[in-house]
């Protein structure tokens, strides 16, 4: 079910649905909000920046998640100028996929650095799904941008980081990517490098992990065809983070 500012309504025909002007937040619902502020912090500030005249009030999405006894779901908020819509999901993610990793493989499409779409988690989405579903049909769990200049960028739902010599690297904001709630929760509470990286950097490294609200942190096993191993400094990751969220 759908809700219209927290009520079952129509949704208002505005520029989200005529021109993508539009954003979204997922925030991942355990017994309690994860990261819930941030997530309305990002939204806000969003707005501000695509001159959406409409904001999230923290109160009225606590209420929400309380009135409907929304637990152990994703929570996904999407607001356009006349709208502000609460829609829940289950959660995809299993014991065995973090058992196993993901596979990843790179995509064909270039992401644009110069574009403020990237910047934002714009309902304009469409390029991300499209992509990621080629790899699905290639047997990959995710996909990998380059941005123009040929340096990583981010994944087409998650953010990339990479080990090397028992150090942390993840691409610089700046290289095209929308910076993630928990990659920037990694950042604040790990040292990381955050730079320019050519793949070459991935398939050299120790070992490789993705992040997103829902999925959390999760290690990869292949990208391009080489395997990757699990590595101490992802375990102590996961295991901060767990602890973080409980």
């Amino acid at each position: 079910m759908d809700y219209i500012d927290g009520k079952e309504d129509r949704i208002k025909l505005d520029k989200g649905l005529f021109f993508g002007k539009g954003l979204f937040e997922t925030i991942l619902v355990k017994e309690r909000a994860i990261f819930l502020e941030e997530h309305i912090n990002r939204i806000n500030n969003s707005c501000k920046i695509l001159n959406i005249e409409k904001y999230v009030e923290y109160n009225d999405v606590l209420n929400f998640i309380e009135k409907n006894n929304i637990k152990n779901k994703a929570l996904k908020i999407t607001i356009t100028d006349k709208n502000i819509i609460y829609s829940t999901r289950d959660i995809q993610y299993k014991s065995e996929d973090y058992k196993r990793g993901f596979s990843i493989c790179l995509s064909s499409v270039l992401r644009n650095s110069t574009s403020m779409l990237v910047y934002v988690k714009s309902t304009c989405y469409i390029e991300n799904i499209m992509e990621k579903n080629k790899g699905k049909n290639l047997g990959f769990d995710e996909i990998i941008f380059l941005n123009e200049k040929g340096y990583i960028a981010e994944g087409a739902t998650s953010n990339i980081f990479f080990i090397k010599n028992n150090k942390i690297f993840t691409p610089k904001v700046k290289c095209g990517i929308l910076n993630g709630i928990v990659r920037q929760w990694v950042v604040d509470n790990f040292i990381v490098e955050e730079g320019e990286y050519k793949i070459e950097d991935l398939l050299m490294s120790d070992a490789i992990f993705i992040t997103n609200s829902i999925v959390g942190i999760m290690k990869v096993c292949e990208i391009e065809g080489k395997k990757f191993n699990s590595h101490d400094k992802i375990e102590e990751i996961i295991n901060c983070y767990k602890t973080y969220i409980k």
